[in-house]
């Protein structure tokens, strides 16, 4: 993981001041390698003594050390984008945070986690996917997808229906919750009533110490590129949905007898197409 990723991956549990430090960081990273600590204090309106423990947060033994790892940071080059319009140049940087998101979730993918989240997938009685607001698409789209492979899975756009569906599982179930920021307040009640049921629950979340996250027995980071370059939107379904659709493909390859499955769902919905 880069030193970038790993602003990324941080960023929500940054104090205000390294908050300012890290996006003065990830909008000029050009110009690191070849600061002071003094200029970088300057630029970012912190003191030398902020950065020095910004640097030690991330593991770096100092300020010179967070230089090198800058340096060693492969980044698009806006010298190279002259020749683009405003459009071109946009999209480019929709591109590039993208290919980023899709490669930094993939590095937070552990192999062990994976194991343990794909044996409860097999082995759950039934499966609800939770998820709130802008998440609710990532939840139906997961539920649509196990249940062709014949694992039997639920999610609703409706809270009040999802809440009341979770009050009828048990242990031998598994709630699956996915939420952006792994705040809302909803899905947090959700997760804490989970622990006191001793219900499985497994959490996406974009921030690995948000409170659902600390409540899940199995979390799994998904990465975001948005929120440092957009305060206003930092929202991202890519990475969650990334996560989920490589669950599905795992599981529908390993077993013969899943892909039949989806062979026969196809069939049983032909006559709806074209």
């Amino acid at each position: 993981m880069s030193i970038i990723d790993q602003l990324f991956v941080d960023y929500a549990n940054f104090s205000a001041v390294e908050t300012k430090i890290a996006d003065y960081i990830v909008q000029h990273p050009q110009k690191i390698p070849n600061m002071t600590i003094a200029e970088l204090a300057e630029e970012s309106q912190v003191s030398e003594a902020s950065i020095s423990r910004f640097c030690r947060k991330l593991n770096l033994v100092g300020f010179h050390a967070l230089k090198i790892e800058m340096a060693q940071v492969t980044l698009p080059k806006t010298d190279n984008k002259g020749n683009l319009s405003a459009y071109q140049q946009r999209l480019a940087h929709i591109q590039t945070n993208k290919l980023a998101e899709v490669e930094q979730t993939f590095q937070q993918l552990s192999e062990e986690t994976v194991t343990l989240v794909l044996e409860k997938f097999r082995t759950a009685s039934r499966i609800v996917f939770l998820a709130y607001g802008n998440t609710i698409p990532v939840a139906m789209d997961a539920a649509y997808r196990f249940n062709q492979i014949g694992i039997s899975a639920s999610a609703f756009d409706i809270w009040d229906t999802a809440a009341a569906y979770l009050l009828t599982m048990t242990p031998d179930d598994l709630v699956v919750i996915i939420s952006n920021s792994g705040e809302t307040r909803p899905l947090i009640q959700a997760a804490r009533y989970c622990q006191e049921q001793q219900l499985f629950l497994i959490a996406l979340t974009n921030n690995r110490q948000s409170p659902i996250a600390t409540l899940a027995n199995l979390h799994i980071t998904t990465a975001t590129r948005e929120r440092l370059f957009q305060k206003d939107y930092y929202f991202s379904r890519i990475s969650a949905m990334l996560v989920m659709e490589t669950f599905f493909l795992l599981l529908a390859f390993e077993d013969p007898n899943r892909l039949e499955s989806i062979r026969r769902h196809e069939q049983m919905i032909s006559d709806s197409k074209i």
